[in-house]
């Protein structure tokens, strides 16, 4: 070989030399991207299964309250829709209730299967059986649901449910304990349990029944003569319930074929069992109307229906949040279900939209309107756009109110902003828009009476008194 070919040759070799580190180093990059790509496959099949899985146990599972709703309230919203004030129930908010209502469900739990003639052990072991499934309807990314062991978990099932079945169902003849209870904490207690995050899975509740149990009866008893109307109806809701249930009604026996009834779904807890029981009754039909009106509709208060003729009534349908417009000869009738408002109530409803905005992810719900209260809310907030709104509902007979009208103004106005629209809140505005371009003639006809009433009654008055005038002097001058 030539001196020029080795040369050459060792050129080759230091370039080959210093070729070799970077392939390598790209060999690795390329692993290392593949691995990266594997990973973030690996990661997204195993995002997509837990979300599947939270999905297909959407109607189970205990919710927390819906970030899009928190701003209900204020900064005080938080204490006033989502934190108990008095006893927390399940593990969201447990943490900081160990004080007197923790010494109270302890005893209660011991009063409870006094009377029940049950030893610890044997119920315990029943809410063992249900407690893995418990367990998975709350959210176990919640560093206060993964912080607790099974033990733990189950200790806390166990008392719970127990303060909550002593609670539910008092013991015939009553209990002192809780009838102190009742005076000093008044509705608070109640208020507490239909919080969406303070909340229990049912199978606890059931499990801790001496005996089988239909499910309505956990619901509040005293007060059915408020909204049963039948002899028929067998059944009865529970006497701690009366407040949030005063003014809904059932449908009877023979009219629930093509209803919304319980047995549609199983509710995972107290709060659906409320709202499944208010809603209970309301025809399928109304929920799946096809709308085909514009999808932004103008709004119209409470007094802006009056001016154009139609009418503000209280529903007599048997369930609640039932919304419906009816053309009569000469004017129209918007009727509404009778709506009792207090503290109470509101923390209740707001709890109740917040479980369907919770609940809507899953687009096969039973229901063809999962937005049932959320849309009566939202059209009474469409009614009241001034405090003359709030006064005419009064006078309907539509709304009753502990609140004042610039509160009661406030407290809708506030919602509304974060309110889901469903089917019935679309539908009647659709049906509002339409009676409006139908009759456009009686609409400006009762318009115009109702803005200039007074100036027509005065103008009849002064008429009628120039008649009776006219008529005395004929009479007069034509007197023989």
């Amino acid at each position: 070989m030539s001196f020029a070919d080795q040369g050459w040759e060792i050129k080759r070799s230091r370039a080959q030399d210093m070729l070799r580190p970077s392939l390598q180093c790209k060999y690795l990059q390329l692993a290392q991207e593949t691995l990266e790509r594997e990973a973030l496959e690996v990661r997204l099949r195993d995002t997509n299964e837990r979300l599947e899985a939270r999905i297909s146990m959407i109607h189970t599972r205990i919710h927390r309250f819906p970030h899009t709703l928190r701003g209900i309230g204020g900064v005080e919203g938080n204490r006033r829709y989502v934190e108990p004030s008095v006893v927390a129930i399940g593990p969201y908010h447990h943490a900081g209730f160990w004080d007197s209502m923790e010494e109270v469900k302890h005893a209660a739990a011991y009063r409870l299967l006094k009377g029940q003639g049950r030893t610890v052990e044997e119920v315990y072991k029943k809410v063992l059986s249900v407690a893995g499934a418990a367990r998975r309807c709350y959210d176990d990314a919640s560093p206060l649901v993964a912080g607790l062991s099974d033990a733990e978990f189950v200790d806390m099932m166990f008392v719970d449910g127990c303060f909550l079945v002593w609670y539910l169902k008092p013991p015939p003849g009553g209990d002192p304990l809780l009838t102190g209870c009742a005076f000093s904490y008044g509705h608070n207690i109640l208020k507490d349990i239909l919080r969406l995050e303070n909340q229990i899975p049912l199978p606890v509740l059931e499990a801790l029944m001496d005996s089988p149990v239909d499910l309505r009866t956990l619901l509040p008893t005293k007060a059915t003569h408020f909204f049963f109307n039948r002899a028929e109806e067998k059944v009865r809701p529970c006497n701690v319930m009366r407040f949030p249930m005063k003014y809904c009604r059932r449908v009877p026996a023979d009219e629930r074929s093509s209803s919304i009834s319980l047995g549609d779904s199983k509710p995972p807890h107290l709060l659906g069992l409320l709202r499944s029981y208010m809603i209970s009754g309301m025809p399928r039909q109304k929920t799946s109307v096809n709308i085909s009106g514009p999808s932004s509709l103008l709004s119209r208060s409470a007094v802006d229906l009056a001016q154009i003729g139609v009418k503000l009534t209280a529903s007599t349908a048997h369930w609640f949040a039932d919304m419906k417009v009816q053309r009569q000869l000469l004017c129209g009738d918007l009727s509404l279900s009778s709506l009792s408002l207090g503290d109470f109530a509101a923390c209740c409803l707001v709890n109740m939209a917040a479980l369907e905005t919770a609940e809507s992810f899953d687009a096969s719900s039973s229901e063809p309107d999962a937005f049932v209260v959320s849309s009566y809310l939202s059209l009474l907030t469409m009614l009241m756009d001034r405090e003359e709104d709030v006064h005419e509902l009064r006078m309907r007979g539509v709304l009753r109110s502990t609140f004042s009208n610039a509160q009661t103004l406030a407290f809708f106005k506030e919602l509304g902003q974060y309110l889901q629209h469903g089917y019935d809140y679309r539908n009647t505005k659709v049906k509002i828009s339409e009676y409006i371009r139908q009759r456009p003639v009686r609409t400006a006809v009762h318009k115009f009476v109702y803005n200039n009433h007074r100036i027509i009654v005065a103008v009849l008055s002064i008429a009628g008194a120039l008649v009776g005038i006219l008529k005395a002097l004929y009479y007069s001058l034509n007197k023989p």
